[in-house]
């Protein structure tokens, strides 16, 4: 069980190594979990909406997720760093 969500989780995606776990949620964070023992890893913040949906890339070196606020935000996998944000949805 991963716990650390505020509120409902919508969307969840392994890494493609397996390795990583990212959930999407309600409270409008992305958490990264280590899939082996599921301890928290970090927490991205920045959209202002639920996050509906999370993807890794197929090199698992980027996080995708999309929000009710109408943003695709983009995060490197590694460090959780704020990469850009897409807009026009």
């Amino acid at each position: 069980t991963l716990t650390g969500h505020r509120d409902a989780v919508w969307s969840v995606a392994f890494s493609p190594d397996g390795q990583t776990i990212a959930s999407g949620s309600l409270d409008k964070e992305v958490r990264l979990w280590r899939a082996s023992d599921g301890s928290h890893l970090r927490t991205l913040t920045g959209h202002q909406e639920t996050v509906w949906s999370v993807a890794f890339s197929p090199d698992g070196q980027t996080i995708a997720s999309g929000s009710g606020d109408k943003e695709v935000r983009l995060w490197r996998a590694s460090d959780g760093s704020h990469l850009r944000t897409l807009t026009g949805h």
